[in-house]
């Protein structure tokens, strides 16, 4: 009879065919046990807000660092030298870096504004050129709603450069009202100033607990006086 001798080359893999399994065995472990524990976490009311969505993008990126770390040891796992790749990778790289940088700082300031949560889902805001209703934050885009209602698009690197103004947030809003008034009427205009300030201090909606409301004359053209109203509104 013959006899077969056992293969070489299967012999020789078989310790790194062994050692990725166990690496992939306990990457898929770790990351069913990671999310088990955040789904449980997430469904109580402990948390609520702010702090669920900061939670919510540690969640992601936790997911994001197990699987990086997993893939480097799953490559040393496999006999390939992860250090030297990096050394390699620095040096032949550049180009490649350099093509990535767009991807790379929206990574980075996505996951900067899901810590410091300049704004959240449901906020309306302006940035530079750019005014709408935030209804999703990603990691690498910020999709808004813009005044006509059409959805748009913005990568998380445009605010980083940019003076954020969160509406949403604002304790009140200043309004500024101009009240032509006839020449003929002018003996009537302190009647008519304090008449407009009673109105706006007994209104709810007028906010008077630092600045109350202003009525006066600002200004005499020709043809009649010209009063200014002013007051800060209470968010809607």
């Amino acid at each position: 009879g013959l006899i077969v001798a056992p293969s070489t080359v299967a012999a020789q893999y078989m310790p790194q065919i062994w050692r990725g399994a166990a690496v992939l065995s306990l990457v898929w472990f770790l990351q069913r046990w990671k999310s088990n524990v955040f789904s449980r976490i997430s469904a109580t009311r402990l948390i609520d807000g702010l702090d669920r969505e900061r939670f919510l993008a540690l969640d992601k990126l936790s997911s994001v660092g197990l699987f990086v770390l997993g893939g480097m040891a799953l490559a040393e796992a496999c006999g390939v030298a992860v250090q030297s790749i990096l050394t390699v990778g620095g040096i032949g790289g550049i180009a490649t870096a350099i093509a990535a940088r767009d991807i790379l700082g929206n990574m980075l300031t996505g996951m900067s504004m899901q810590f410091s949560k300049p704004f959240s889902v449901g906020d309306t805001i302006k940035a530079g050129s750019i005014e709408g209703q935030v209804i999703e934050m990603g990691l690498t885009s910020t999709t808004m709603l813009n005044p006509d209602k059409f959805p748009v698009i913005v990568p998380n690197s445009f605010f980083s450069s940019q003076v954020i103004v969160n509406k949403s947030r604002a304790t009140w809003r200043a309004m500024v009202v101009k009240i032509p008034v006839r020449l003929g009427d002018f003996e009537k205009i302190p009647q008519i100033t304090e008449d407009i300030k009673t109105m706006l201090k007994s209104n709810p909606k007028i906010f008077v607990e630092r600045d109350t409301p202003h009525c006066f004359v600002s200004q005499l053209v020709p043809s009649f006086w010209e009063i200014t109203v002013s007051c800060n509104i209470k968010p809607m």
